[in-house]
């Protein structure tokens, strides 16, 4: 297969690139993703998107990783690419998760593509078909269904990955037809983890059965993905959403066939962040399916399921709490939150003058306020866009501040006829934000007794 061909045949039949202004090209130096730096870059002039490269210096191998480090830079600056270039403590941060260290390297590895990222960007990374293998082989070993059996997905959000059906003897003929030099990671090469087991020693063997294997997984792969997207589309529409609840009907769920239920069970759970294992399929069906009409389950990360008759209810306690009215908010004074220990001022910026310690103030420019103002707990579906960061959901906002579970609920959010327009704790909306007190500004008090 010519390499070039069949990452332009990838970009193309995934439509990796719709959409797309720029591609940033994960380089570790390595010879996978020296191949896929160089083909992007052969390819650019067709593929109508900006092309960057980015290195992320785990810190992991000492001087390997200065030395790989080094060696993107040179690589870039020959050929006038632009470079992003991170590091981070893989170890240090996989200590603190509980992680192993290569989940902590992806993690941080991850967190550093994503940061340089926006709507409009995509990131290729150098996954080829032996990859793909020793996923289905490993995943296999473990014991999965048909989602671990389709292996590494070509499109993942906005990450791509070209290289998928292109196997690692045909990267390297293609180096060395073209001259291209690269670094080699010596981890690969020790017997210690479970992938460089099957690499090393497994692999070989299958091709010895099969020259063609890594091959003959990646159809595999196609076949079986092909089939999970099937059912996983035909399990949709399964529950419906109420009041931060993926809310079943217990009977219908216990006539489906087991392969829908459980998959939308895993989809509903998947919406608070669980991924849920088999055991837990099992449970939640046997509870949909039992005489009692009040029974409970605890779930993993605090998720909880529970019988209300003929409704399975997944959701977190946090998310089921009733919180309080919404309340408009009347310009120029304070108003208390019922029920709650949360105090708002809103009005004009020189009215309340005086800001001390206890007090979390914003500023708003007041022709971007639109309508009238009003004081809510969050809803589903609530989405925050805070300055020079992307927009995500306020559920991922609070995840990310740590904000504990319980007091999620209670947390008020302030909002006008367009949406919110300032969360405590968070920040206010790019959209109606002033870095500082400007003329005609309005301004936003919490207090918190």
């Amino acid at each position: 297969m010519e390499v070039r061909e069949a990452v332009l045949r990838a970009l193309r039949e995934q439509s990796m690139l719709a959409g797309a202004e720029k591609v940033i090209c994960a380089l570790s130096g390595g010879a996978d993703s020296v191949c896929l730096a160089d083909v992007l870059l052969s390819l650019q002039p067709d593929l109508g998107v900006s092309l960057e490269f980015a290195h992320f210096n785990h810190l992991l191998r000492g001087q390997e990783s200065r030395r790989d480090e080094d060696f993107v830079r040179a690589w870039c600056r020959e050929r006038g690419a632009a470079l992003h270039l991170g590091s981070g403590d893989a170890a240090a941060w996989a200590r603190e998760h509980r992680l192993s260290p290569e989940e902590g390297a992806r993690e941080l590895r991850y967190a550093f593509l994503e940061s340089l990222c926006d709507e409009k960007t995509r990131i290729a990374t150098a996954h080829q078909a032996d990859d793909q293998a020793e996923t289905l082989l490993l995943n296999l070993l473990r014991g999965t269904g048909l989602r671990g059996l389709g292996g590494i997905p070509p499109v993942r959000g906005r990450i791509i990955r070209p290289l998928l059906e292109v196997s690692r003897a045909e990267i390297l003929a293609y180096l060395s037809e073209r001259g291209l030099e690269y670094v080699e990671d010596s981890t690969n090469f020790l017997p210690d983890a479970r992938r460089n087991q099957l690499r090393l020693s497994v692999l070989p063997v299958l091709r010895e059965l099969n020259p063609s294997f890594s091959a003959a997984c990646s159809r595999t792969v196609r076949l079986l993905r092909a089939d999970e997207e099937v059912l996983s589309s035909l399990s949709q529409g399964i529950w419906e959403e109420k009041n931060g609840e993926a809310v079943f009907s217990a009977s219908r769920l216990t006539d489906l066939p087991s392969p829908l239920a459980s998959r939308a069970l895993r989809q509903a759970a998947q919406g608070f962040g669980v991924r849920l294992e088999e055991k837990h399929t099992l449970a939640l069906l046997a509870l949909a399916g039992s005489d009692s009409p009040s029974a409970r389950l605890s779930l993993p990360k605090g998720l909880l399921a529970r019988r209300r008759y003929d409704q399975l209810c997944i959701g977190r306690d946090a998310d089921l709490c009733p919180g309080f009215p919404e309340t408009e908010l009347p310009f120029n004074a304070w108003t208390q939150i019922p029920g709650q220990s949360w105090s708002i001022f809103w009005g004009d910026a020189d009215r309340e003058a005086k800001i001390n310690g206890k007090f979390i103030p914003f500023f708003f420019k007041k022709e971007r306020i639109c309508g009238n103002m009003h004081v809510r707990p969050r809803k589903s579906g609530d989405r925050l866009r805070l300055a020079g960061r992307p927009e995500k959901s306020l559920k991922k906002w609070m995840i990310e501040e740590k904000i504990p579970a319980e007091e999620r609920g209670g947390i008020p959010v302030i909002s006008d006829d367009l949406g919110i327009v300032a969360v405590p704790g968070l920040g206010a909306d790019e959209r109606v934000s002033a870095e500082a007190k400007v003329a005609d500004a309005l301004l936003l008090f919490f207090e918190r007794t």
